[in-house]
């Protein structure tokens, strides 16, 4: 139904149809009497069909000359569809005398018509234009979006597969249960990495599993808190959003002998959520930095809301603090 309304000569008969339909209840409400009623039913059709006619004179004008730049042309061809619109309409205002309009009226009235009628088209190619461009935009968003969504696997999958590697010289059988938690985390990413959308409680579900992980290279020297109790877990939030500060988080903030902490909180209320991790910083630690998840995520986060999140980043002697605030 709404593919056949949007075909031109439907919506161009509705208009016109509506126009006479309102003259008639015009004219029937300055008279007053539903005798006449019939009498004057002639009168809209005589008013409007030199209209009709100028007005897709007018569209054949500006399309065929004004548009490609036959300017003269143009205004010698508006000029005659002025004069044309002003002769019928004199022709047919002998077929009823109650009906008497001035011909310096009527050649203003037909002047208009064929300004209006370049005002609407330009108005309308820009509504087009518009509507066009934000489609390429949100088009060239989304394929930014997939883009940055897939470099955070293999960049994720490196850095554990170096994690996995180190532990693996010194303690075969913990590398062995690390690469089976890394198959946990993976299958994650395989079933919800080419979601737009996914329940917080998977979210919560990964970070827990990438925490199990990185527990098991660790030892009691690290202090881990973990709070995400007060998070509504039925939430609807866009995937991997989290992991790459976690993840950084314990690659820049824990050692396995020394001592370090990293906390991580997560919790929700009417308005959005609140992501929060701390963690500590190891002097001298040599740990390569590329920032690639990091900066993949701060680029997430303005494509998939803008304006409508907080991201701070805070670097402090002893620890790093990251605090994203998300309205939801």
């Amino acid at each position: 139904m709404i593919r056949f309304l949007q075909k031109r000569w439907v919506y161009h008969s509705l208009i016109w149809t509506s126009a006479y339909f309102a003259l008639i209840l015009v004219n029937f409400y300055e008279e007053g009497e539903i005798e006449s009623f019939f009498l004057f039913i002639k009168e809209p059709i005589l008013f409007l069909i030199p209209i009709i006619l100028t007005t897709y004179l007018a569209f054949w004008a500006k399309e065929k000359l004004f548009d490609s730049r036959s300017y003269l042309l143009y205004f010698l061809a508006a000029a005659g569809i002025v004069f044309i619109g002003v002769a019928l309409n004199e022709f047919l205002q002998g077929f009823d005398p109650v009906i008497h309009i001035t011909r310096s009226q009527n050649i203003a009235n037909f002047i208009f018509i064929q300004i209006f009628v370049l005002g609407l088209q330009y108005f309308k190619r820009g509504i087009i234009n518009q509507y066009q461009l934000q489609e390429l935009r949100f088009k060239t968003a989304m394929a930014e979006l997939k883009a940055l969504k897939a470099q955070i696997n293999p960049h994720f999958l490196f850095n554990t597969l170096n994690n996995i590697y180190g532990i693996n010289q010194l303690n075969p059988e913990q590398g062995s249960e690390m690469i089976m938690e890394l198959s946990d985390v993976m299958r994650y990413h395989l079933e919800f990495s080419k979601e737009a959308k996914v329940k917080l409680q998977d979210e919560v579900e990964l970070l827990q599993s990438y925490i199990k992980l990185e527990q098991l290279r660790l030892r009691e020297t690290c202090e881990l808190k973990i709070d995400f109790e007060e998070a509504d877990k039925s939430l609807m939030i866009s995937p991997l959003l989290f992991i790459p500060f976690v993840e950084n988080a314990f690659k820049h903030g824990t050692h396995p002998t020394k001592d370090c902490f990293v906390h991580i909180n997560l919790s929700t209320n009417p308005d959005g959520l609140l992501f929060r991790v701390k963690n500590s910083l190891i002097p001298n630690q040599k740990v390569v930095k590329t920032n690639i998840g990091l900066q993949n995520t701060k680029r997430r986060l303005e494509l998939l809301f803008p304006e409508k999140h907080k991201l701070d980043i805070i670097k402090k002697d002893n620890y790093h603090l990251v605090e994203l605030q998300i309205e939801l």
